[in-house]
């Protein structure tokens, strides 16, 4: 009698509670009521969007998920140091084919109009052999610290969990790679001289914190950033890899997040700032502002406990000596997809987020379905267009000092002609800023190409 009064007073809460409509765990909108029609009601859409609102927006998600969560801890056990969960087949190096590269690694798909990765499949895939190529070894590196007794998790969605880091485990991709290094040519070629163009593919935490046990699920990401620059032709690599690993010891990758920290964000930017041979301002010159309490989008894909009960800072940083302005050009998104756009509007470009808000790195610009200028008072005469992920992101900040104008564009939300929205609004330099993952997805480089070839949409 009181397990079925236990589930009627559940089912009752269902009824009588207020719908969800945001996940701050996952990092999301849920699901929307959808409307009604003749066409929607007849093609059983209407009845299936229904059933998806009423599951996708339960009373109290995110509380119910996080007592999920603690109970699956429960369950948990360790074995050699290493506590297992329902891991999915990993392809080994031991097991990786010898001639040809996986394809479309890829880091989970960014949410429409967020910052945060939500969704989407994790490639635990190990990589393959490439052509050969050489680098010159980078000075001055720290080690990180890495405790090889911590307790590691690996989840059947390609995440490590050692220690209270949680770490996507990367695959790599040759072969996606040289597609990328071949669009950021196109565009090179397309621009024509007067326009420099930058790649920066940027490495992200399992490159740099993966103890042994970790190390044989992954692939090298610097192995594969070194073949793309290899392939650049009249366009330049940024080796944000060396300025990073110079201060692994330094918080500049997020725990609990798939990011990396605004402060890994500053030593990338300094190092494309010397490429470019623009000014750079000093970390001095920042206000630092701090979001205590932050749990980020890896505990959402993990579900680990772990990274729930040790959340960290999110440090960000605004300048103080420049003068900017900021004007956003907002996308309207229906289902995902651009469905028009708002009138442009001025506001800041930090957006201020309370301590234990799980949206703290949608702190630079508020998401990604936008376009977003940026005037300065930089005086150098070089305006600056970035084509980034979410990563991209963080780089703006500790670049208006470098540029007048720099111009921000998602490669997934992007309604013009590129080569003639870059010319028309006088762009001097191009950046192409994308993680690992992204820069061995096949997808980033339609996305780039499809930019060059789509005609404007209008708005």
């Amino acid at each position: 009698m009181t397990i079925l009064t236990a589930f009627e007073t559940i089912g009752l809460a269902l009824l009588v509670f207020p719908r969800s409509t945001e996940s701050i765990t996952e990092k999301r909108e849920l699901k929307k009521f959808p409307e009604l029609s003749a066409e929607s009601w007849f093609s059983g859409d209407f009845t299936a969007g229904v059933s998806e609102w009423f599951s996708d927006t339960v009373p109290f998600r995110d509380e119910v998920t996080d007592l999920s969560t603690q109970l699956r801890e429960l369950r948990g056990f360790r074995q050699d140091g290493i506590r297992l969960h329902n891991v999915g087949t990993v392809q080994t190096d031991a097991s990786k084919p010898d001639t040809s590269a996986p394809e479309q690694p890829s880091e989970p798909q960014e949410q429409p109009g967020t910052a945060s990765g939500e969704s989407g499949e994790n490639s635990s895939t190990a990589q393959t052999s490439k052509p050969q190529t050489t680098t010159a070894a980078p000075t001055e590196e720290e080690e990180p610290v890495i405790n090889e007794d911590d307790s590691v998790t690996i989840t059947n969605n390609g995440i490590a969990v050692v220690g209270t880091r949680a770490l996507m485990l990367y695959g790599g991709s040759y072969s996606v790679g040289e597609k990328y290094a071949d669009v950021v040519n196109r565009y090179k070629e397309l621009l024509g001289n007067d326009v420099n163009v930058y790649a920066m593919v940027i490495p992200t935490s399992c490159e740099f914190y993966s103890p042994e046990s970790v190390k044989a699920y992954c692939g090298s990401q610097k192995d594969n950033i070194d073949y793309v620059y290899s392939l650049l032709k009249n366009s330049t690599g940024v080796d944000a890899y060396s300025s990073l690993k110079k201060h692994l010891r330094e918080d500049i990758y997020l725990r609990t997040d798939h990011h990396w920290a605004p402060l890994g964000a500053y030593y990338a930017a300094q190092a494309f700032a010397e490429t470019a041979g623009v000014p750079f301002l000093d970390i001095s010159e920042y206000e630092q502002r701090v979001v205590h309490d932050y749990v980020g989008t890896m505990y959402g894909y993990s579900g680990d406990a772990v990274l729930k009960n040790n959340p960290e800072d999110f440090v960000y940083y605004v300048p103080k000596t420049v003068d900017y302005t900021t004007t956003y050009y907002d996308y309207i998104l229906q289902d995902g997809k651009i469905a028009g756009a708002n009138a442009p509007y001025e506001a800041d470009f930090f957006i201020k987020y309370s301590d234990g808000n799980g949206m703290a790195y949608c702190t630079f610009m508020g998401g990604d379905a936008k376009i977003v200028k940026v005037s300065t008072n930089a005086g150098t005469g070089r305006k600056l267009a970035i084509f980034k992920d979410s990563y991209g992101n963080a780089l703006p900040p500790f670049l208006m000092g470098s540029f007048d104008e720099i111009t921000v564009i998602d490669m997934r939300y992007f309604t013009h002609n590129a080569i003639d929205y870059l010319k028309e609004n006088g762009v001097t330099d191009v950046l192409f800023a994308n993680n690992a993952f992204h820069a061995a997805t096949a997808s980033t480089v339609t996305y780039y190409n499809n930019f060059l070839t789509q005609s404007d949409w209008g708005f």
